[in-house]
């Protein structure tokens, strides 16, 4: 008893004093997204633990090269509620990158919150070309971790916030176009404004997530559908113009396996664009056959062919987002002189890139990179699109007489956010999917627009009219002017929701009342009865008003001092 009691009064005395040794953390990557090769954790000094993250090939196929080791991600459990400090060494990476990893926390291990920048503390070291370190402490009361490279998109996410998209008025449709190697549902989401009839309306075809884990493009699709169901004035216009078809994950079973590249055959599948024909991946079948549905052929057009196909990535080793512009080459040829583009083409992804930068800071802090579109293979679905329908002979002259199509790869990137200085995050990304938005309708050239008519006429000799003025932030001034009314009388001007004809109280009612009168603004005239009136009309949607000026003659009997003018209709024309 007495050595029993001895002992436990040293384990005590060792606790209290910090110097018992704390529970040893568990790492396990079995969760969806999540991938790795093998994990080690040993003691460390000081208490602390060493933690060995070794990263492994998508599917764990070796034979695939380093380029597909770029993604990881697992739970680290067991962590001592009073804090744990790790020094975590990722291994075997395909990447060279210094990246600022995210982390998600849980004080029961069940419920996670969620995922954010770890500490700039915790900034990896690269250790010759395949190894990153760094230390990290958990915070009180956090008993497990997740730790990952970027920020994480998985399957389950995707299917919760396409959920929440059912019934929008602004969602035409979400079909499943295809399924996966795996059986997973490949999505597509229609949005446009069904009470526009289609006739007319430019395609706008984006997918996300050839590449799995480039995470950024799944943010940049949900800050898009945020934007284009916000009632923003511009995407309301956007969307009476344009038909948007979205694929917001093109490879579910690689997102779910944790894959970087590939889906669950170990394929590459933006290679498969070089013979989409031959290919029988089901991912690329899905898309090759939605596309080309939409455009038809030389011979026979679709009614609303794409005009504008984003294919969205994440890229390694670049600061900020940009694009690959497609070289010019007035020489194109499908079979001799294959690389690049026909000069049209370069000069509208030139505009389209210049109307993202212009609507993006953080676009614009990125500097545009060239292709060639893949020669001689073009395996990129911008190449089908330009060797499948825009350079084939007929499609922009007769028979079809069509718009050529703007298919361009856009890429997030993993470092610096738009203020050049912190770490990106998701709100960045969703931030730049709104900024697209704004970008595709000044690439359509659709514009908030506004109108000034008059109608009906003056009861006498005053009159109502103006001009309109657009302010940068697509609302609008009314510049409002008065004319032939009373040397230095007054004049109410009368605002209303509605058109209306009704005579004025006696003893004016030989004038007529020509909007209902909601609200009102008196105000002089100068000595020639005129005045002008700004008016700030507000950039919202289907917002329209109707107004008469009243004039007021102060040197004559009250029974002889008014007299109206026309009406004059203010309305936003989207």
């Amino acid at each position: 008893m007495r050595r029993r009691a001895a002992s436990f009064l040293f384990t005590f005395a060792l606790a209290a004093t910090g110097l018992a040794r704390a529970q040893t953390p568990v790492v396990t990557f079995a969760g969806e997204t999540m991938r790795l090769r093998s994990a080690t954790v040993s003691n460390g000094s000081g208490g602390a633990f060493n933690v060995g993250l070794v990263m492994e090939d998508d599917n764990a196929n070796g034979s695939l090269g380093s380029s597909f080791r770029r993604w990881w991600h697992c739970q680290i459990g067991s962590l001592n509620p009073a804090g744990t400090t790790m020094t975590i060494t990722v291994s075997n990476a395909g990447y060279t990158d210094i990246i600022l990893p995210v982390w998600s926390s849980s004080t029961d291990g069940v419920t996670f919150g969620p995922y954010t920048r770890v500490p700039l503390s915790a900034l990896p070291t690269l250790i010759g070309s395949t190894q990153h370190r760094f230390t990290l402490t958990t915070p009180p009361g956090v008993t497990a971790i997740r730790l990952a490279k970027y920020f994480p998109y998985s399957v389950t996410r995707k299917d919760a916030w396409l959920a929440t998209l059912a019934g929008d008025a602004h969602v035409r449709s979400i079909a499943v176009i295809g399924s996966s190697t795996q059986g997973r549902p490949i999505h597509r989401i229609e949005m446009t404004d069904g009470t526009v009839p289609d006739a007319g309306k430019a395609r706008i075809w984006i997918h996300a997530g050839i590449h799995p884990s480039e995470t950024t493009s799944y943010f940049t699709v949900e800050g898009l559908v945020a934007w284009l169901r916000s009632g923003d004035a511009l995407a309301e216009v956007l969307l009476d113009h344009t038909i948007l078809d979205i694929v917001p994950m093109a490879n579910p079973d690689g997102v779910f396996l944790g894959n970087y590249r590939t889906n669950a055959n170990s394929v590459n599948l933006e290679n498969e664009w070089a013979a989409p024909y031959n290919s029988s991946q089901g991912e690329i079948v899905a898309l090759r056959t939605t596309i080309e549905s939409y455009m038809g052929t030389v011979a026979s057009p679709g009614a609303n062919p794409i005009g504008v196909l984003l294919n969205l990535h994440s890229s390694h080793n670049v600061s900020f987002p940009f694009h690959f512009r497609h070289v010019a080459n007035a020489s194109w040829n499908p079979t001799t002189n294959n690389s690049g583009v026909i000069p049209l083409v370069n000069q509208i992804e030139g505009d389209w890139i210049d109307a993202f930068a212009a609507r993006s800071n953080f676009v614009d802090l990125g500097s545009t990179q060239s292709s060639t579109a893949g020669a001689p293979s073009r395996p990129f679905v911008e190449s089908m699109c330009h060797d499948r329908w825009t350079a084939v002979n007929g499609w922009l002259n007769a028979p079809g007489f069509q718009d050529p199509v703007m298919a361009i790869t856009f890429e997030g990137t993993y470092g610096k956010g738009p203020d050049a200085v912190t770490w990106n995050t998701e709100a960045d990304y969703r931030q730049c999917g709104a900024e697209m938005g704004q970008a595709l309708a000044d690439y359509l050239g659709l514009t908030l627009t506004a109108s000034l008519t008059t109608y009906a006429g003056p009861c006498s000799s005053v009159t109502l009219g103006g001009s309109l003025a657009a302010q940068p932030d697509g609302s609008h001034v009314a510049n409002l002017q008065i004319t032939n009314g009373y040397a230095n009388g007054g004049c109410i001007l009368v605002l209303g929701g509605a058109q209306i004809l009704a005579p004025l109280p006696a003893p004016w009612n030989a004038c007529a009342l020509v909007c209902s009168p909601d609200a009102s603004v008196a105000f002089l005239l100068d000595g020639s009865g005129a005045a002008s009136v700004p008016l700030a009309v507000p950039a919202v949607a289907g917002l329209g008003a109707y107004l008469q000026a009243l004039a007021l003659d102060f040197s004559m009997p009250p029974a002889l001092l008014l007299d109206a003018s026309n009406g004059v209709h203010l309305a936003n024309d989207y």
